[in-house]
């Protein structure tokens, strides 16, 4: 009989983090196998970018090919409340600290997937797609198979990129959720959606409501993905149907309804759960887990694609250097720490978000420069090395947040309830659907 082939690593998931780990071991002369369940092109969210994940981009090799798709330039954030009531508050990525990039790009995950996953491809990894997982026969040190719909699979090494079906995380019983980070989203794509001029042009939107909050995510010349990130508790008992929800949230939201004034897109809206979950140890016996497979955290920062490829190289790297003679317990214990490190670093910056001090702060006429531009620097995504003094003022400012919640040091903002606003029917036209 012929000898089974065995791969140096298999890679569950063709995503972005999947791709980028495939790329990395197949350039340094692995044998890479990467399976995916689904086939390209694809619709997924997650089309918000970082500057950090733009230098991620550069590193891979592969920013001209991001810049030659669809996109939007990306400055800043832009925060307001859902009535505007305070006006719009505006943080710029030119203010980080640091020689990171100044600014990013939104596009349409169909476009950059397809292009990551072809490249890995062009790198030398071989690339199944329409091959689920059936299941997890063996996860041991240098000896990893899989029973797939194609059939069984043999590797040394196994990284898993499967995103939200974390099948690692699923298979050992490691998925844990958060205490309260459990919120549905609800989005679709529009043309025609108001684009701020002035300091707001070429910035990421949010709108804070007590219910939740709103993206407003400019794709390309046109296109802009709209969505409503609503509070577990909102969607257990709103009685509108899910895919109603969106153009429900909008009719209630004032700057939300000027915006869409214009807007042609799809009647309904897609739904996804966002419950933020962990799946640590980030590694164990023959496999390491990265970007959504390990971590699942809320998308208001658009941290997911820059954790998904920060953490792609380090498991890559650990997988090299283990076919150079490394210790397997040594490269684990070396995952695990980064891991451990940077996610929670993101999970304390998401949480933030959520503190109502936090909002007190975020709308106060006397911030200070340096604990914003500290934020400013975590918000670009440089949460893997971050600059001499960003720690110090971060922990600066969650301590503002927590004495602001005891004792007021900035005006208290009374919250935006969409669920107390008459409502106002918008007029969005439906003849143009972008489903993929």
């Amino acid at each position: 009989m012929p000898e089974t082939r065995r791969y140096d690593c298999i890679v569950i998931g063709a995503g972005p983090a999947g791709s980028a780990a495939a790329m990395e071991m197949a350039r340094a002369g692995l044998d890479i196998l990467v399976l995916d369940r689904g086939e390209f092109p694809r619709f997924r969210i997650g089309e918000s970018f970082l500057p950090r994940t733009k230098r991620a981009f550069r590193r891979l090799g592969v920013l001209d090919k991001c810049l030659a798709l669809p996109h939007a330039r990306k400055v800043g954030v832009e925060i307001s409340l859902g009535d505007a009531r305070h006006g719009s508050q505006y943080f710029f990525f030119r203010d980080v600290f640091g020689d990171g990039d100044k600014e990013t790009f939104n596009m349409a995950r169909v476009h950059l997937d397809k292009m990551m996953m072809e490249t890995a491809r062009e790198a030398g990894a071989e690339v199944r797609t329409s091959c689920g997982i059936k299941e997890i026969t063996r996860l041991e040190d240098g000896n990893v198979v899989l029973d797939t719909e194609a059939g069984e699979v043999h590797g040394r090494w196994l990284i898993d990129a499967s995103g939200q079906a974390t099948t690692v995380g699923r298979s050992l019983g490691q998925r844990r959720f958060h205490s309260f980070l459990r919120n549905v989203a609800y989005f679709e794509h529009f043309e025609g959606v108001i684009r701020p001029s002035g300091q707001g042009q070429n910035c990421f939107a949010l709108t804070i409501a007590d219910e939740g909050w709103f993206w407003m995510i400019p794709l390309d010349a046109t296109r802009t993905s709209i969505g409503f990130v609503a509070r577990e508790s909102l969607h257990r008992t709103l009685n509108v149907d899910p895919e109603d929800r969106l153009r429900w949230a909008i009719a209630r939201t004032p700057m939300l309804r000027e915006r869409m004034a214009n807007a042609i897109g799809p009647q309904k809206n897609r739904v996804i759960s966002d419950f933020t979950y962990r799946c640590d140890p980030f590694a164990g016996p023959g496999h390491f887990l990265i970007g959504d497979a390990a971590a699942f955290l809320d998308p208001v920062w658009s941290t997911g694609l820059t954790l998904g490829l920060l953490g792609a190289e380090q498991a890559a790297a650990g997988v090299i250097r283990m076919s150079q003679g490394s210790r397997p317990s040594a490269e684990r214990a070396r995952h695990n720490a980064w891991m451990k490190r940077v996610t929670d670093r993101a999970f304390r910056l998401v949480e933030g978000f959520y503190d109502p001090g936090f909002r007190d702060l975020l709308f106060s006429p006397k911030r200070t420069k340096t604990l914003e531009r500290a934020f400013v620097t975590l918000l670009a995504g440089e949460i893997d090395h971050i600059p001499f003094g960003v720690g110090m003022r971060c922990q600066a400012l969650r301590g503002l947040c927590a004495l602001q919640r005891v004792r007021p040091v900035a005006a208290r903002v009374r919250p935006f309830k969409i669920a107390l606003q008459r409502p106002f029917e918008p007029s969005v036209p439906t003849h143009l659907d972008h489903r993929a």
